[in-house]
This record gives structure tokens, C-alpha cells and sequence, in this order.
């Protein structure tokens, strides 16, 4: 199941984390594509800002609060 709700929130890494596509650095930023469940796993696609697009763990992640979102995406 995809769900959408979370889709273009502000978030960053909270811990390195590393995928097939190399290591997304903690506290690098990133936008929310989708939250999803695959084969009973929590999911969230995020695009980072270092050009990567992956999915990580919501333990993995944390989302920026209104006033956080306008200071990283440089509002």
C-alpha cells in the first residue's frame, strides 16, 4: 500500500544510512516521495539532497518541523 499523505514534507537522516546506491550522510535533507508497506516492512522514498533517491526505515529518518522546512529549503 502507498500512501501519499507525507509526499514533499521536509526530512533528514538521523543516522548514516547505506544502500546500493552509496551512504546518504546523517543530517543529510531530503523531500518524502511516498510512505509504503512491502512485505510487512515500514518504508519512505526519499529524494536527498545529494542527488540519491532511496527508500529508509522511518526509525532512520525524521521529519522537519514548518519552521525547519523554511530555513533548509531556503524560504
Amino acid at each position: 500500500m502507498i500512501d501519499t499523505r507525507l509526499e514533499g514534507l521536509r526530512c533528514r537522516a538521523t543516522r548514516e544510512i547505506r544502500t546500493c546506491q552509496g551512504v546518504i550522510r546523517r543530517l543529510t535533507g531530503g523531500v518524502i516521495q511516498c510512505d509504503m508497506e512491502n512485505l510487512g516492512r515500514h518504508l519512505i522514498r526519499v529524494q536527498w539532497d545529494c542527488g540519491m533517491t532511496d527508500y529508509a526505515y522511518p526509525v532512520e529518518i525524521e521529519i522537519l518541523d514548518q519552521r525547519e522546512s523554511a530555513v533548509a529549503g531556503g524560504a
